[in-house]
């Protein structure tokens, strides 16, 4: 067993004439624990104890066992390397010495010639700045002396007359740049790009498209934006009132009057609530303003009515209700009404032309 090879090897040792703490030692820096050695040294020490029994001498050489070979190698083995790596911190720390004293030694020849260009530089700037500062010295003490001093006229005094105004400064008016737009051509909405065409009917000029310019309670109808590239946005009353591009607005009730004047309505029915007829030739006139069946969206969000009717918000209100206009596709009639501000209807903008 373990235990009785280490009994040996401490037996060994003691005959050798090696110390109890050298033993110990060795013992610990090849893996042997503090308990299993005292141990063992108690169980030697016992044995020594007892007194020997004379037996015949028996010739034998060193009683060295191959475990104590191996023990004494591997402590050997340890030694050797806690030597050899001595050694190298040894060589290492004398190799980063010598590193450190070549690395100063090049920075002071380095400041050494940064000294010295620097000195090359200075020193010949300071002697021009000498020299030059002697020069003008020397200059303005010949001037003030020298022949030449005599000859300077005194500055002529000119007397401010205080009657004399300084003259006005023109002022140059930058010409007024007049942009003329016709009724006829496409309208160009500033706030998004978007045109709109335009006709002239009578003293008015009025889109041919509904407005599609997206601005507070507004919606494609069905939210579909392919709805809005056909027939504009529906809005309702309070957003359509001011949805027009500047210059332009909502058509009110009388706006729509003359329109429908034109359009050859009998003037008894001018102020009819209700679908109201109009001439014949009034389809061709609808066609001009390119009414399109654009339909609604009810108080409830609801999206009704698209190529069936067309409706129009006016600028008007009667108590809570506010005027609109409506078409529908199987005649030219115009239907004349107030309705709820909170439906979406479209809105066509007009102006006075």
């Amino acid at each position: 067993m373990a235990n009785e090879k280490l009994n040996d090897y401490i037996k060994k040792c003691i005959e050798l004439g090696k110390q109890r703490e050298e033993i110990t030692n060795n013992l610990l820096g090849v893996g042997w624990s503090k308990e299993d050695i005292d141990a063992s040294f108690s169980a030697v020490k016992e044995e020594a104890s007892v007194p020997e029994v004379p037996t015949k001498e028996v010739a034998f050489k060193e009683p060295i066992d191959d475990f104590s070979n191996s023990l004494n190698n591997e402590i050997n083995s340890i030694q050797e390397e806690s030597n050899n790596l001595n050694e190298n911190l040894k060589q290492e720390k004398s190799s980063i010495n010598m590193r450190r004293k070549e690395v100063f030694k090049e920075e002071r020849i380095i400041d050494d010639s940064e000294e010295n260009n620097s000195k090359k530089i200075i020193t010949p700037i300071v002697v021009i700045v000498v020299v030059l500062l002697i020069f003008s010295i020397a200059f303005a003490f010949i001037q003030k002396i020298g022949p030449f001093s005599s000859l300077e006229a005194e500055p002529e005094i000119v007397q401010e007359d205080e009657n004399v105004l300084p003259p006005e400064e023109e002022v140059v008016e930058e010409p007024v740049v007049v942009v003329t737009w016709n009724c006829g051509e496409e309208l160009i909405d500033e706030r998004d790009g978007k045109s709109y065409p335009t006709v002239l009917i009578g003293s008015q000029c009025w889109m041919t498209k509904n407005l599609n310019y997206i601005t507070g309670n507004s919606s494609c109808y069905n939210d579909d934006v392919e709805n809005c590239e056909e027939h504009g946005l529906l809005y309702d009353w309070n957003t359509a009132v001011t949805a027009c591009p500047s210059g332009w607005s909502l058509p009110s009730d009388n706006d729509f009057k003359i329109l429908e004047r034109y359009l050859g309505m009998e003037e008894e029915k001018i102020d009819v609530t209700g679908w109201r007829e109009v001439s014949p030739n009034a389809q061709g006139t609808l066609e001009l303003l390119n009414i399109t069946l654009s339909g609604s969206r009810d108080i409830s969000g609801e999206f009704k009515y698209k190529g069936e009717y067309a409706n129009l918000w006016l600028s008007d209100s009667v108590d809570d209700l506010y005027s609109a206009r409506s078409f529908r596709a199987k005649d030219s009639n115009i239907y004349k009404g107030n309705i709820s501000g909170e439906y979406g209807y479209s809105v066509r903008c007009v102006i006075p032309y």
